[in-house]
């Protein structure tokens, strides 16, 4: 009596087993909605799951911005914070503007404006290289920051400088500043200024 209840218990579940398994086979897993969570065997199969920072918007304020984003309310901020920092570049050329003298081939002059002009257009090439890769907006953007009366002034006291040949455009490798050697392009020495024992 208890074998036979056994059995038919038995073949109950495997009735069902097989049941389950005959259905199971012609249904399709069910692609999750990106609010549930992340499959347990880790395939990722929502997709980009939404995290408590997309859910929460008080704790999503600080999220950063998408990186290739075009929308000035991505980049705009990113342009405030780096033209704060971008002043202090700027500032190395206050205390050479207006001096073109020959006291610029030696010493400790001669590194501070190698240091002013290599910093300025590092920074300027790589923030204006940055933002151009957003898109057109972004790009337009950074382009009117670096053109301020400040930045024309530095472009043209550097222009000078090319030209009485107390600046050579050796001194700043076209290979690891592209933004001056794009804008010094058509830039020629009409002076000897410094002489190559000078500028060491």
């Amino acid at each position: 009596m208890i074998a036979a209840a056994a059995r038919t218990v038995g073949m109950t579940a495997l009735v069902a087993v097989a049941l389950v398994l005959l259905f199971a086979r012609g249904t399709t897993h069910r692609v999750l909605d990106p609010n549930d969570p992340i499959a347990a065997d880790g395939s990722l199969i929502a997709g980009r799951a939404h995290t408590i920072f997309d859910t929460e918007p008080a704790l999503g304020a600080f999220r950063e911005p998408r990186p290739n984003s075009d929308d000035p309310a991505d980049f705009e901020p990113l342009i405030r914070i780096d033209m704060k920092a971008a002043e202090s570049e700027r500032a190395l050329f206050k205390r050479l503007l207006g001096r073109l003298d020959w006291s610029l081939c030696t010493g400790s002059d001669r590194r501070w404006l190698l240091l002013a002009v290599r910093t300025y257009y590092a920074t300027r090439g790589r923030e204006k290289y940055i933002f151009s890769l957003r898109g057109p907006h972004a790009k337009a953007a950074i382009e009117r920051e670096w053109s301020t009366p400040a930045d024309q002034g530095i472009d043209d006291y550097v222009r000078h400088a090319l030209q009485y040949g107390i600046l050579h455009k050796s001194d700043v490798p076209r290979d690891s500043y592209a933004e001056f050697a794009k804008v010094f392009a058509d830039t020629e020495p009409l002076g000897t200024g410094c002489t190559a024992a000078d500028n060491r």
